[in-house]
């Protein structure tokens, strides 16, 4: 039997240029003893507190699930159609990176210094999913590549869970690229990566008023007579 063992570190820097550097706070001396290292204040990990184990018995700290449900998909035809989509878990290896920037109109002011800021709102999250597909006993890693392509499919918002998410207050996504890679000399690896932003609820009230008059919303805004 071929002995197959995936270093998760190597794996990421190959695909993905990320890397986990040791750092050395003193010059190593030949001939020295070793300085002390202490490790107060460093808390780890119990498996027992995880909220998610691996197959492998290893804690998953921040899992992330795609939310079953029936979702709009795109047939050949291109009509939308609705397909029940089974609830998907994101690989054990996989890095979330969130951005966000709020909606920030500056005006310039004469003769003074700086600018005046206008906040509108927010704008979507910017989401980054980078992981790994690897073989698990119950699902092999053509099987969740398949899953994910099947997810990129959607042509709506994905519910999703997950702390990462929740903290965030993101319920849904949207995802808007996805790439596959190959990783040299690694059978059985298929690294990935997944764009999207967060989709949010608005609602938009219109209430009748008087003869030929709308109001939009709060504050009250009068459309015509």
């Amino acid at each position: 039997m071929t002995d197959i063992r995936y270093d998760i570190g190597k794996i990421f820097k190959a695909a993905f240029g990320i890397s986990s550097p040791i750092y050395i706070t003193q010059p190593i001396r030949i001939g020295e003893s070793d300085a002390p290292i202490s490790y107060t204040g460093v808390n780890a990990l119990e498996p027992n507190k995880a909220k998610q184990m691996s197959w492998l018995g290893t804690p998953i700290i921040f899992p992330v699930n795609f939310k079953a449900g029936t979702y709009n998909i795109y047939d050949l035809n291109g009509k939308l159609t609705r397909k029940e989509m089974e609830k998907f878990q994101l690989p054990s290896a996989t890095l979330i990176e969130f951005s966000r920037a709020k909606n920030v109109t500056t005006t310039e002011v004469l003769g003074n210094n700086g600018t005046v800021k206008e906040i509108f709102g927010f704008d979507d999250w910017q989401i980054r999913m980078r992981g790994v597909c690897l073989p698990e006993p119950n699902r092999t890693e053509i099987e969740q590549k398949e899953s994910l392509l099947k997810w990129e499919q959607v042509a709506a918002a994905i519910e999703v869970e997950g702390e990462l998410f929740e903290e965030k207050e993101i319920g849904r996504i949207v995802i808007t690229d996805i790439n596959f890679q190959q990783a040299q000399g690694k059978p059985k690896v298929i690294p990935f990566e997944i764009t999207a932003v967060s989709d949010d609820d608005l609602e938009l009230i219109l209430v009748q008023k008087a003869r030929g008059s709308v109001t939009l919303g709060e504050p009250e805004i009068t459309i015509g007579e």
